[in-house]
Parts: structure tokens; C-alpha cells; sequence
């Protein structure tokens, strides 16, 4: 049986996969990513500024993608793998993230605005540059990521691992303050109530 689906999944496009990825299908989807990795589509750029806004991606495996620019705003992404991926200026607004794993990921300038990253995996992240206002980032593991210049204005941060963020004047912390060598991060991890 998986022969006759690898064989006929040799007749269907790129392209069609590719829209099936915005589908807001989740088995479709998860089909069409096999078949794109398989044909080496996740790195090679062709996913680059794609439109995949609303998407139901939960569950997928990205890492090592190349998803520089792309558009996944109010997707669905709950416990997506993305290590190592070069999301680079992507657009994750009102995204669900939720148990994602983003480490090693590359977010420079990626905008997470409102975006749920609860419990996901954001260690050694490089994040500088972001926008993540208002976004929740509840018991969210931040170990080591690079934080430099990002805006982390009413974020919700309850629970999250900073140990070892790296941060720099920038920095604009939940409270709508700049960072500082004397600031106190506990204060805005505190309290999962």
C-alpha cells in the first residue's frame, strides 16, 4: 500500500502540495509536507514568502526548513517541529505555537504578536529583532535565546525558562520597559496562577 501511495504521489505537482499545505486540512497537510521533504522542497527555498495564513499545520515537522518571509498568521502550528528552521521575517501573528519546538530556530525580525507559545521550546533561539507583544509565552523555555532589540511589550510570561537569554538595552520587557543590566526577569516569570 505505501508503494502505491508513493507512486501516485509522483504524479501530483509541487505546487499542489503546496497548496494543500494551506488547506486548513491537517491529514492533507501533514501528506503534502512527506511529499515535499521528500522531493528536498523544505530547504531549497521554494517555501520562501509563501502565503500559509490559517493554516493546520499542528504536528508537522519543519526542521531545517527554509520559510524565510512566509505568512502563518492564526495558523495552527501546536507541537510543529521546527529546529534549526530559517524563519527569518515570518509572520506568525495570532499563531497557535503551543508545545512547538523552535529550538535553534531563526526568528530575526519574525513578528509573533499575539502569538500562544505556551510550553514551546524556544532554547538557543535567535529571536533579535522580533515582535512578540502580547503574545503568551507561558512556561515557555527561552534558555539562551537571543533576545537582543526584541519587544516582548504585554507579553504574559508565567513559568518561562530565561535562563541564560541573552538581552540588550533594545530589549523592551512585558511592562513596556527597556532591559538593563540590573533588571530582574524573575519578576515577570513569576506566579503561574
Amino acid at each position: 500500500m505505501k508503494r502505491i501511495k508513493r507512486y501516485i504521489g509522483n504524479f501530483i505537482s509541487t505546487e499542489q502540495y503546496i497548496e494543500r499545505l494551506k488547506s486548513g486540512n491537517n491529514a492533507a497537510a501533514l501528506e503534502a509536507l512527506y511529499y515535499l521533504q521528500e522531493r528536498g522542497i523544505l530547504r531549497d527555498g521554494t517555501l520562501r514568502a509563501g502565503d500559509f495564513q490559517g493554516a493546520d499545520l499542528a504536528r508537522a515537522t519543519l526542521a531545517t526548513a527554509d520559510l524565510q518571509d512566509a505568512n502563518f498568521a492564526r495558523a495552527d502550528l501546536s507541537g510543529t517541529y521546527f529546529y534549526h528552521a530559517n524563519m527569518q521575517g515570518v509572520v506568525l501573528t495570532e499563531a497557535s505555537l503551543l508545545e512547538a519546538n523552535l529550538r535553534q530556530a531563526r526568528l530575526v525580525n519574525a513578528n509573533l504578536c499575539r502569538s500562544n507559545l505556551t510550553r514551546a521550546n524556544l532554547a538557543r533561539a535567535d529571536l533579535s529583532g522580533a515582535n512578540m507583544t502580547d503574545s503568551t509565552l507561558r512556561e515557555c523555555n527561552l534558555w539562551h535565546a537571543d533576545l537582543r532589540g526584541v519587544d516582548l511589550s504585554g507579553a504574559l510570561m508565567p513559568g518561562a525558562n530565561l535562563t541564560g537569554a541573552i538581552c540588550n538595552q533594545e530589549t523592551v520587557l512585558p511592562d513596556g520597559t527597556p532591559w538593563s543590566e540590573t533588571t530582574d526577569l524573575e519578576r515577570f516569570t513569576g506566579n503561574l496562577d
